[in-house]
């Protein structure tokens, strides 16, 4: 079996310097912190007590996935995040 012939107009991907790769992630970071604390300040303004362990893991958690779909997919989907907070 011979493998396929490369697209004749195909792109080349040039590659991202690393201190770009940190500034997006962190930049999403700090997005899902402040999802979190938003959140968490809504849940305490409601009389529902968030335990601060669950609070600090939600945060840590929801601030690495924030930070992984900005290096993945730009600043476009903060945007759409950023959409869906009340």
């Amino acid at each position: 079996m011979n493998p396929l012939p490369p697209e004749v107009n195909t792109p080349e991907l040039k590659p991202e310097k690393v201190g770009s790769l940190i500034k997006r992630f962190g930049i999403g970071a700090i997005t899902g912190v402040a999802i979190t604390g938003l959140y968490w300040s809504y849940t305490d303004w409601f009389g529902y007590a968030e335990p601060i362990t669950t609070g600090i893991i939600g945060s840590l958690i929801l601030a690495i996935f924030c930070g992984l779909l900005t290096l993945k997919w730009g600043y476009k989907i903060l945007e759409s995040l950023l959409g869906l907070l009340p």
